[in-house]
């Protein structure tokens, strides 16, 4: 039997833009309403949004707090348009092209940019969280201050020229100055690579990732990185961060500089000796730097041999963690106390010797 054809739901019949525009003229728009979600009785609800201005041509106009959540905007055009505020969250912007065109705190969260281009613009201080950000080609364009929480995008994705500091102008006016700005190619880079260049941020985030930050050390095959995830998930229960290098090398640092710079910042050192490269990576960290070691499992001979640069604490198994933590912030302590006191050389010997001897002590 054949099903019933069903009469089209004229209630979500799409608002085009030639449709909207007929009765809505001119170059400045001011809190236009590009949404319409009528349920049961009319009533708005959330949904799917009637106003569909997808391959439409949006040159040149300016637009103040629009609300436009969920509107379609796909292959749509935007040359010169300047977006001040607004709301077009979860809106579809798939392969819309945006050139010379400005944004000032509008709301783009859970947008959809797949495809999308963008060329000197400006995306002064928007919120793109947990926007999909596959687009084509983003370039020459000022990302300060942006919210880039969960913004997903994938390996690949073509990011040049992406300025960094405070500017309301597009790049292009920018570089007519003979201004150089700090750029980046990464536009969830962006935010950092601003704190670096700040000494006062920048100090806060070493601080912030020298209190918290743990290097976590050990074997990756046999379910071994799924291990140093669970340890990770146990240490933030503690208000520890888990720091685990489970990433791509850096282009112009080897392997073990890596592991360093990552122990260099971090509270102390947690390694599970049953991996074939801690030893190695443990002594590289005793020659350079001076963090208490939370061993896991090793023989004696590979701890003598790392005990005379750094201060060790051994344990059997991983379960035995936490019973440890107060200790080694202990050593962490008597560390910072000879840091500080250097310019006193009684006190920085007597500070030195006892973070050595606790450490000592427990192997």
């Amino acid at each position: 039997m054949r099903a019933k054809r069903q009469p089209p739901n004229r209630a979500f019949s799409a608002i085009t833009w030639d449709t909207w525009r007929a009765t809505n003229p001119g170059r400045t728009l001011q809190s236009p309403r590009w949404y319409d979600s009528p349920g049961r009785g009319g009533k708005q609800v959330k949904g799917r949004n009637r106003f569909d201005f997808s391959g439409a041509d949006l040159s040149g106009l300016e637009i103040y707090r629009a609300y436009a959540e969920g509107i379609h905007l796909r292959g749509t055009t935007f040359e010169g348009t300047h977006f001040e505020e607004g709301d077009f969250s979860r809106a579809d912007f798939c392969g819309a092209k945006f050139r010379n065109t400005k944004f000032n705190k509008t709301i783009l969260t859970g947008a959809n940019f797949h495809d999308a281009t963008f060329v000197n613009c400006n995306l002064n201080r928007v919120m793109l969280a947990g926007a999909t950000f596959s687009v084509r080609e983003i370039t020459q364009t000022v990302v300060y201050g942006i919210a880039a929480w969960d913004l997903n995008i994938p390996p690949g994705t073509k990011q040049s020229k992406l300025v960094c500091e405070k500017s309301y102008e597009l790049y292009s006016d920018i570089v007519a100055r003979g201004t150089s700005p700090l750029e980046v190619d990464d536009i969830e880079l962006a935010q950092l690579m601003y704190y670096l260049t700040d000494h006062k941020r920048m100090r806060q985030m070493l601080t912030l990732l020298n209190s918290k930050g743990v290097l976590l050390l050990g074997r990756f095959q046999d379910d071994g990185l799924a291990g140093l995830y669970k340890i990770r998930d146990r240490l933030k229960q503690h208000g520890y961060m888990g720091l685990i290098f489970d990433f791509e090398r850096p282009d112009g640092l080897d392997f073990l500089e890596v592991v360093v710079t990552i122990a260099g910042l971090s509270r102390f050192v947690i390694a599970d000796l049953s991996g074939p490269n801690v030893g190695g990576e443990l002594s590289a960290i005793a020659g350079a730097i001076a963090r208490p070691i939370l061993v896991i499992g090793g023989n004696s001979l590979e701890l003598r041999e790392l005990a005379g640069q750094v201060q060790i604490v051994r344990i059997d198994r991983d379960a035995e963690i936490e019973g440890k933590l107060e200790e080694m912030e202990r050593l962490f302590s008597a560390r910072t106390a000879a840091l500080a006191a250097r310019g006193e050389p009684e006190a920085f010997e007597q500070a030195r010797r006892t973070g050595r001897n606790e450490g000592a002590a427990k192997e």
